[in-house]
């Protein structure tokens, strides 16, 4: 009777410990949104005095994500892809905390308007999550950035994998450009997505008519959507977890059946 037990717990326990592992990924995705959700967001047109330390950008564990985090999260414009319903807020500070907030600027004294714009961001499993959604962006999209002061329309002209050791990407003697960056998978990678964009100014004329009727969003606006999102996305993971849980729940009932069965 006792082995009985034993192997009923051991079976139990394996079960658990394998739909955990597999769960986790669904799990530190839903506490990242279930943090976006609950904080507040405000957009500030003035660089901070001080900037964040760069730290080495590593896979977010259970443990980053479950960190304290602060009740607001202080952004300095927006990217968005319309087209594919892509839209995060721009921070500065590149660490490991800020890019679990959205696209970090990478170097932030860069201007809109003679630059190459770098924006870095994390790819964690879910695609409507932080900067997943890139992967669906195409060649020709159009995309909004607004950054302290300025405002700019982009065309999407490359979409390319690189190597994490490319550093050609960052490199600003091109002109004014936009380069976002995140990892083509949520896996660890030496890999990089980059997409590449040139300000409508420099395309055709008829990319050009057609851009320049797009009025750029006020910021109340772009922070209402922002918030919106995050709270359809936090929504969304949760759920996912409860279908998990109730998987959890259904093995183990069906593994107490049959060793009860076998015992009889």
């Amino acid at each position: 009777m006792k082995r009985e037990h034993l192997e009923k717990y051991l079976i139990d326990g394996l079960i658990i410990a394998g739909i955990l592992l597999l769960a986790l990924p669904f799990l530190k995705e839903s506490i990242v949104s279930w943090q976006l959700r609950t904080s507040e967001l405000t957009i500030a047109t003035q660089l901070p005095t001080t900037i964040p330390e760069e730290e080495t950008i590593q896979i977010p564990t259970l443990e980053d994500v479950l960190a304290p985090q602060p009740a607001t999260i202080t952004g300095y414009g927006f990217v968005a892809i319309e087209a594919v319903e892509f839209q995060q807020p721009l921070l500065v500070g590149i660490t490991n905390q800020q890019l679990l907030k959205g696209g970090v600027v990478m170097f932030p004294q860069r201007l809109l308007k003679n630059s190459n714009f770098v924006v870095l961001g994390h790819h964690l499993g879910r695609q409507s999550l932080l900067f997943g959604q890139l992967l669906e962006a195409q060649v020709g999209m159009e995309v909004s950035v607004s950054y302290l002061e300025e405002n700019q329309q982009y065309i999407i002209i490359d979409k390319k994998i690189v190597e994490e050791t490319d550093l050609s990407v960052l490199a600003d003697d091109q002109g004014p450009r936009l380069t976002l960056i995140t990892c083509p998978t949520p896996t660890r990678t030496d890999e990089r997505l980059v997409l590449t964009a040139i300000p409508v100014e420099q395309t055709t004329a008829q990319q050009s008519q057609k851009s320049s009727s797009s009025t750029p969003q006020s910021s109340d606006e772009m922070i209402e959507k922002q918030e919106k999102q995050w709270k359809q996305q936090s929504k969304k993971n949760w759920f996912l977890l409860f279908v998990i849980l109730f998987i959890i729940s259904g093995c183990l009932l069906s593994v107490h059946k049959l060793l009860e069965r076998s015992a009889s």
